[in-house]
């Protein structure tokens, strides 16, 4: 029986066009509605995923169009015997921009010139710098390696710390294992947060992480709201370590009215805009990784469950 691939999302025909773009020819694609559903071997998931949880006895291979899986972690369609990719594609180079955006932002100060423009007031400041600064990126992967390549382009002394094993070429480029943290942090004027959610990061930066960071950083959460202890986060901006959080990811979304956080002036919120891919990016990704499934190569981006990444 050959394969039967479902697809799922906010614009199935603009996934499917790009990813038969990339394979070459058509794909053997299925609709949700459709009778044949239940016989999909492949599921593409792009969007938000379907409340209930999914009959499809066949699966074999999932490709989730998010970097972040934790989603899938409680979701019986992942079971043993289903393999689970996630998509990169371009994610790296689309939240290393929102990064520096962000940072640029509040470096040269951009809020202020938004409010004299409005009050017509001509007042001259002196904007801040990133050149020289010390940034720590906490999950040096694909994305961790795109930002840091910023960084350094901008003159930023780069450190970073992932759970993998650190190679001697990042060893050299300031990357070490997490048990480095604490003898970082108090060098980090820039702490940018890639870590995905697993049991491990939960919580992870709590009040005793926060209270090594030197005064007057800015901390930015790119990645997922639960490796965030909020209460600690709101104490430590009163003591100015960090002085500004950037937040991107949240516990909960939407972020609730009446959190904390929405009128903390402390705080600047984005509603999870990161990292989002289009129809394009997204549906390519899958496209490359049907076409080497087909060619008998390895799939790219397998999750480890027990990794949770």
């Amino acid at each position: 029986m050959s394969d039967l691939i479902l697809i799922t999302g906010r614009d199935p025909v603009a996934l499917a066009r790009a990813a038969e773009k990339v394979n070459g020819g058509p794909i053997p694609w299925v609709a949700l509605e459709d009778e044949n559903a239940l016989r999909a071997s492949v599921w593409f998931a792009s969007g938000a995923l379907p409340e209930k949880p999914l009959d499809l006895p066949s699966l074999r291979w999932i490709q989730s169009a998010w970097a972040g899986v934790d989603r899938w972690l409680t979701r019986p369609e992942w079971r043993d015997g289903v393999v689970l990719t996630r998509t990169v594609a371009d994610f790296p180079e689309r939240i290393a921009e929102y990064v520096f955006g962000q940072l640029l932002a509040a470096t040269l100060d951009v809020p202020r010139a938004r409010r004299q423009q409005a009050e017509e007031s001509w007042s001259r400041w002196i904007p801040g710098s990133l050149h020289g600064k010390g940034m720590l990126i906490a999950g040096y992967g694909a994305i961790g390696s795109r930002v840091a390549g910023v960084a350094r382009s901008m003159g930023m002394m780069v450190s970073g710390i992932r759970r993998g094993p650190v190679t001697p070429e990042e060893r050299t480029q300031g990357i070490e294992s997490a048990e480095a943290l604490p003898r970082l942090l108090p060098h980090a004027d820039v702490v940018v947060n890639l870590l995905p959610a697993t049991p491990e990061t939960e919580s992870f930066w709590s009040a005793e992480r926060f209270a090594l960071l030197p005064e007057g950083g800015i901390f930015v959460n790119a990645s997922r709201g639960p490796c965030v202890d909020d209460a600690a986060l709101l104490a430590a901006l009163e003591r100015r370590r960090p002085a500004l959080a950037i937040l991107d990811v949240f516990r909960e979304e939407p972020l609730p009215s009446g959190h904390p956080y929405w009128k903390n002036p402390s705080v600047w919120i984005t509603p999870h805009v990161a990292g989002l891919g289009d129809s394009e990016t997204e549906g390519s990704a899958f496209g490359e990784n049907w076409k080497r499934q087909r060619e008998g190569k390895p799939l790219l981006h397998v999750v480890g469950r027990d990794r949770g990444y």
